[in-house]
């Protein structure tokens, strides 16, 4: 019963998200333009109209309004999105929904590892050398991670978070036996709270609290559905913005260019545009395979061989959700996958298997972080991740997702976001491979999770057989053996015959 309504869920699915792509399509050509006459009005004014402080305020006041926006709604997205992830989870067979959950949270994990490993290693936003500030040990560290999962105060959790700092003091001491003053220094570690929203004890509570409303069956269904029509709400207020988002853009990058841009971001940027091919790379060309080999013992070179018209497709429109017809072709036809497993878990994949524009929006927001001189300790890397995973887990259904995700995350996280502007040059370009990487890993886990739940497939199969083999039977006896008002029928006129010969 469930393989059927998915079927038809998944079909819907197809027809419902035609008009998307085509929105999709336009407004990443529109910002790409934005973009570009953003970066030639910049170097005009550079070159030819040498500005003030006060102008280059003016110019990227437009901007700023912009950031704003995605401030404003940032915080509500997140919390809600949780929530209503839960609220929306689907009632799948408890094997295949273990083997499911186990793999999307291990390939989103290793997505956000290798971002993170990269950009740290390879620092490709770096331009000047700065003198390492002293921190504090890890241990401390992971006590503040602790604390932030568990804030004292959510209305305090939307815009602060606990940090234990390191601080050096100095201490006048005098000997009691004599009358001499000595002066040592001293290092105490003392926790206060700083700006920037705690992400990651929003998420847990929201988590927590989803959690709990699911398992309280019909009487928590109804907040459960008021947080998910607030995020449905949130999302049509964000596509508001995106209106709004090539004006606000093309300031944006003309006071960037006209402030900071010169050859050393360039590089900086050719640098970025490495690291992410090279993340991509490692993801799909070795982490997603071995996952495959390890989870089923078979060779993943048959898969790609079987998908890769989806995943060509996929590069092509650079949308998962233009690809899924070609996915699900691939899929049944080329590697034979149950038809059943495909209708059910292609479109859960398509929103939840994002590990090409996890990677992205991680690196990107690491090397936004780079370019401004800004040292990011574990903690916040941490709730990078988190941020990035979930940020853009639900914007799959906004338009323009790269750039408007990367935005959450800069919002969300306290980072600045102008620097973010010079992105959208190459997200066409980006885009279109964290496409290829998304389809790849959601082909992936279709041929695990078929492959795990054959067995389950065969046995639901079976009964269903039975099912319908006994009920044919019951047809057939009940055919065969008169009703009861027949048989009384049939006796009456018995009596009545016999009645009529006596006399």
């Amino acid at each position: 019963m469930i393989m059927e309504e998915s079927e038809e869920v998944s079909e819907a699915i197809i027809e419902d998200r035609t008009w998307k792509r085509c929105l999709d399509r336009i407004v990443q050509n529109i910002l790409l333009a934005s973009g570009l006459a953003g970066f030639a009005i910049g170097m005009i004014i550079t070159t030819y109209f040498p500005l003030s402080e006060q102008e280059k305020f003016y110019i990227g006041f437009p901007g700023e309004i912009l950031m704003r926006m995605f401030q404003m709604v940032s915080i509500p997205l997140i919390v809600t999105a949780v929530v209503s992830c839960i609220s929306e989870a689907v009632d799948i067979p408890t094997k295949m929904a273990r083997n499911v959950a186990v793999y999307f949270v291990l390939t989103t994990l290793a997505s956000v590892a290798i971002g993170l490993i990269l950009v740290v290693m390879m620092k490709p936003g770096v331009v000047s050398v700065t003198e390492d500030e002293k921190k504090p040990s890890i241990v401390y560290v992971l006590l503040d991670v602790a604390s932030n999962m568990v804030p004292q105060n959510l209305v305090q959790a939307c815009f602060q978070q606990y940090q234990t700092d390191r601080l050096e003091m100095e201490i006048h001491t005098v000997e009691p036996n004599s009358s001499v003053e000595t002066l040592h220094t001293e290092v105490r570690m003392v926790g206060n709270y700083v700006e920037g929203a705690n992400i990651l004890g929003l998420t847990v509570c929201s988590l927590t609290f989803g959690m709990v409303l699911k398992g309280m069956g019909e009487r928590g269904r109804i907040i459960l559905n008021v947080l998910s029509i607030i995020n449905q709400i949130t999302k049509h207020v964000v596509n508001w913005i995106l209106c709004y988002l090539p004006v606000g853009l093309l300031f944006l990058i003309t006071r960037y260019v006209v402030e900071v841009l010169d050859l050393d971001r360039l590089y900086a940027l050719g640098n970025f545009l490495a690291v992410v091919f090279l993340g991509l790379i490692i993801h799909a060309a070795i982490v997603l395979p071995i996952v495959y080999l390890l989870s089923v013992r078979r060779n993943p070179w048959v898969v790609f061989r079987g998908v890769y018209p989806a995943l060509w497709t996929a590069l092509l429109t650079s949308s998962s959700s233009a690809t899924l017809p070609q996915t699900f072709h691939c899929c049944e036809q080329r590697i034979s996958i149950n038809r059943r497993i495909t209708c059910l878990m292609l479109p859960i994949a398509t929103n939840v298997s994002l590990n090409g524009t996890v990677l992205y929006e991680v690196v990107a927001a690491v090397f936004i972080a780079q370019l401004s001189d800004i040292n990011l300790e574990l903690r916040q890397l941490f709730t990078l991740g988190v941020t990035s995973a979930i940020s853009t887990l639900k914007a799959v259904g906004i338009p323009a997702t790269g750039v408007a995700t990367t935005f959450f995350v800069l919002s969300a996280v306290g980072l600045p976001a102008m620097e973010a502007a010079i992105l959208v040059v190459v997200n066409w370009l980006l885009d279109r491979c964290n496409t290829v990487v998304n389809v790849w890993g959601s082909c992936i886990a279709v041929a695990i999770i078929n492959q795990l739940s054959r067995d389950e497939m065969e046995k639901q199969g079976a009964n269903r057989r039975r099912t319908a083999s006994s009920g044919a039977e019951r047809h057939a006896q009940d055919a065969e053996i008169p009703s009861s008002s027949q048989t009384f029928e049939s006796i009456e006129s018995f009596h009545s015959v016999s009645e009529a010969y006596t006399d």
